[in-house]
């Protein structure tokens, strides 16, 4: 199936409202490209898991910086490490539970001594057993990068590997001027869960708004669409089983 038909495949996969079910029960840990991945791909997932008390850590891999390139790189960067702080706080978790990587934004590396480095700081972090990283076809290279750490980490620690869609939804649901390259054709059956968020859409959407600086409220640089929004929005996130 081409990915748009693949996408809308998975969200019909087996529904539950347990993350249990999803992450099970050892510490999980979720990477992030940029700050406000975790709260748009997934951040339902997160605010649920936290609480039925699952250990749960948030990394987000890059500095950020590229959403306004004309601004000063070390605001850019405080400012969103602040957001994301106000972000993981509304979903329920500590400060203690969120690192950064700081790597540089849209350059992470997918291989050579950098993707050695994330790895190595992945293992330290706490040897999780569940890693969620970004859909290995999302349609941005810190996405795909991303996911090549946690599938590297994932075979380092024998940890589960599950991915969320984030811009790869814009193949199932076009995003209006968003660029997309050919979209990929995959084999084999999309496997994993649909999440029920309902319970926990207030703090997805609190999480999200946090995210100022992303959703137009800085002026000159990148904002997310309304239609992104809207697919970040729905009652469900989809978590697929990928194999490191």
């Amino acid at each position: 199936m081409l990915a748009g038909d693949w996408l809308r495949a998975a969200e019909s996969l087996p529904e539950t409202d347990d993350p249990r079910q999803v992450l099970g029960d050892g510490p999980v840990l979720v990477l992030a490209p940029h700050p406000d991945d975790e709260s748009l791909g997934c951040g339902g997932l997160i605010a649920a898991a936290v609480e039925v008390g699952l250990p749960l850590r948030v990394m987000v891999v890059s500095d950020g910086t590229g959403s306004h390139p004309r601004l000063p790189r070390a605001m850019m960067r405080d400012l969103r490490e602040a957001e994301t702080k106000t972000a993981v706080a509304a979903l329920g978790l500590p400060p203690t539970a969120l690192e950064f990587l700081r790597l540089p934004d849209q350059a992470v590396p997918a291989a050579g001594e950098g993707l050695a480095a994330a790895v190595a700081a992945i293992i330290r972090s706490g040897r999780p057993a569940t890693i969620l990283a970004t859909w290995e076809h999302d349609p941005h290279g810190d996405h795909v990068a991303t996911f090549a750490i946690a599938a590297a980490a994932a075979r380092a620690l024998g940890a589960r590997l599950l991915a969320y869609p984030v811009w790869g939804w814009a193949h199932a649901w076009p995003i209006p001027d968003f660029p997309l390259p050919d979209p990929p054709w995959l084999a084999a059956p999309p496997r994993g869960h649909r999440f029920d968020i309902q319970r926990w859409l207030p703090a997805k959407r609190a999480a999200i708004a946090a995210h100022a600086s992303q959703t137009g409220q800085l002026a000159g640089g990148f904002a997310l669409p309304p239609e992104a929004l809207a697919l970040a929005d729905r009652p469900f996130e989809v978590l697929l089983e990928t194999f490191p």
